[in-house]
């Protein structure tokens, strides 16, 4: 049997150290409360772990997937509907795969692209503003849209506190995304992006550079935690594989992590797995966690507050695990925990492309993971008039980012006489230095939640320890494809005015694809709202039934837009959080009648 330990109650218990959980133990410990983070994972220290002399191994990290989650661990499985059979997810089945998660202190936001933006105004009220404008037509018939609870006014204070602690760099003039002080100037263009830039303001659109999660320059946040500036390697892309070594992409572990344990206040418990939160018997109050350690003891965790920040899919299986909240049922559509999913990634749809022929590129490791680009929202949210059209919101485009998105050595050849001697090693010399550069764009829409998509305990499949997996079951809408059809030929009008020959918009039918792989970037399924009937948290991210148990995560949106991954707005939520947490354990309570 293994030992069972129970620690002293403290004033909150912070579950994950990630990009969500650690802007809410900086804050709650630097106010002096008493914390204690659990982590799955190990803490990275990027001056050692990730120094130049063992970072530059791209077979560890690309084909080992040193820096994931061990799904061997715990995993999920997917379907596209309810008559299918649900397959688990056991292994990583791309050689260059970034849809995956994160694994210790900063989780994947150690080696994420860092590509970043806010969601704009229309992003918290679609379904209002989609409704009184064009009618309830504009929806399908079993949609499931709800509105966020807050506006984006409310929102504002938070994004600042997050692009503050973060290091966001970007620009501050965008007419559909107003307001914005990033506190860092965005990176240097290429010369793609000026040439993008210079024809989409001749057309009298409205281009912006890439907002971007790595820092360019040195930089000091509110809590005081020294940055380092970006050195333009290009080490940090590849796919969202691989982290920085200089300490300029953005996570937790070089930003709200150290400002925490700074204070002597914050308790990190690292390689620890939770499996429950406790309550007592009328299911009101949370009394604590349960976690195992490496060795498998059990541990209890008590706390006045639990704050839940791990992965969202994880944040709905721990709560079905442990009897909290509703349970979605998808057959009389009742219940609200586990209803809403939706995917954060798309199909093929209707895309364009084109050739500058006198322009080149540098494909080795130069630049960043997200910086160098100019991106574009005229096409997107409810930017443009929909009168007359089959959908809803649109897409940003983005385009000119660096080329060097780490090293990508590892070269597959099929073998062939051909595929030997000087000649063909002159080809993949010439390869990563382009002389002529093809660009495109894949404009597919945001995903409308239905009532059909949704998460729930897997009837067959365990994880490591014995505990039901969640089951995912979710499909691509038409909404993925249809505005690709109105956009795609409108940027490759943009494309012509860059100089771009060859321009040819290629028409994907709708609806000929299934979701058959995943990501990080889920939305839905314990939503924030205004009723508890169909949303698990309340605005301050308390959950309506539980009322000591905050969450946040891209699981939180009720409507997931796609004009940005979605981690700045989770990244938003989470001071949101923290800050109905201080009103709670200052005045305990609904925060929401």
């Amino acid at each position: 049997m293994p030992d069972q330990v129970t620690h002293p109650s403290v004033d909150v218990v912070v579950l994950g150290a990630g990009m969500i959980s650690g802007p809410v133990a900086a804050e709650l410990s630097r106010d002096g409360y008493k914390v204690v983070g659990i982590e799955k994972g190990p803490r990275w220290d990027y001056t050692s772990d990730w120094h130049p002399t063992n970072i530059h191994d791209e077979w560890a990290i690309a084909v080992e997937r040193k820096f994931d989650h061990p799904l061997q661990i715990a995993t999920f499985s997917i379907r596209n509907n309810r008559e299918q059979f649900a397959l688990p997810v056991r292994r990583y089945t791309k050689l260059v795969q970034y849809h995956a998660l994160g694994h210790g202190v900063g989780g994947a936001a150690t080696h994420w692209g860092a590509s970043v933006g806010r969601y704009g105004p229309w992003s918290f009220k679609p379904y209002s503003e989609t409704i009184n404008k064009y009618g309830e037509s504009m929806l399908p018939s079993n949609h499931d849209m709800e509105d966020f609870p807050i506006t984006y006014d409310e929102a504002k204070p938070y994004y600042e506190a997050w692009e503050k602690a973060m290091g966001i760099t970007g620009d501050n003039e965008d007419p559909f995304i107003p307001d914005v002080k990033y506190p860092l100037p965005p990176h240097p263009p290429t010369p793609v992006a000026e040439r993008f830039r210079a024809a989409a303001e001749s057309m009298g659109y409205h281009p912006n550079p890439a907002v971007s999660a790595i820092t360019s320059g040195s930089y000091v946040n509110q809590y005081g935690v020294q940055r380092n500036a970006c050195i333009q390697c290009g080490w940090c892309g590849g796919l969202c594989n691989y982290p920085c070594e200089v300490g300029a992409k953005t996570s937790s572990h070089v930003t709200t992590i150290p400002a925490a344990l700074a204070t002597g206040n914050f308790d990190l418990r690292l390689f620890s797995y939770v499996y429950r939160i406790d309550t007592n018997e009328q299911k009101t109050m949370a009394t604590g966690v349960r976690y195992y350690d490496s060795a498998g003891n059990i541990h209890i965790q008590p706390a006045k507050v639990i704050f839940n920040g791990i992965w969202g899919y994880n944040i709905i299986r721990l709560m079905l695990l442990s009897g909290i909240g509703k349970p979605y049922n998808p057959v009389n559509s009742t219940g609200s925990l586990g209803r809403g999913l939706t995917d954060g990634y798309s199909p093929g749809v209707t895309n364009v492309r084109g050739t500058l022929e006198d322009i080149g590129g540098n494909a080795y490791s130069a630049g960043n993971a997200s910086g160098g680009g100019f991106k574009i929202l005229d096409f997107a949210d409810d930017n443009f008039d929909h009168n007359g059209l089959n959908f809803i919101g649109g897409s940003a485009i983005t385009l000119g980012g660096y080329l060097g998105s780490a090293p990508n050595l590892i070269t597959a050849n099929n073998p062939a006489k051909e595929n030997f001697g000087s000649t063909w090693k002159g080809r993949l010399k010439d390869n990563k230095l382009p002389t002529r550069l093809t660009i495109s764009s894949s404009p597919s829409g945001p995903e409308i939640p239905t009532k059909d998509q949704f998460v729930d305990l897997d009837p067959h499949y365990t994880d490591i320890y014995g505990d039901p997996i969640a089951r995912i079951t979710m499909d691509w809408g038409a909404n993925r494809w249809r505005p690709a059809d109105y956009i795609a030929p409108k940027v490759g009008e943009i494309f012509t005015k860059m100089g771009a020959t060859n321009v040819i918009v290629t028409k994907v039918p709708e609806l000929n694809q299934h979701v058959d792989w995943w990501g990080h970037h889920m939305r839905g399924g314990s939503r924030m709202g205004e009723k508890p009937e169909t949303s698990v948290f309340n605005k301050w991210m308390q959950q309506w039934d539980l009322e000591n148990h905050f969450a946040a995560s891209e699981t939180s949106f009720p409507f997931g837009d796609n004009i940005t991954a979605g981690t700045h707005p989770a990244g938003m939520l989470a001071y949101l959080a923290a800050d109905g947490i201080k009103k709670y354990l200052n005045s305990p309570g609904p925060l929401v009648a």
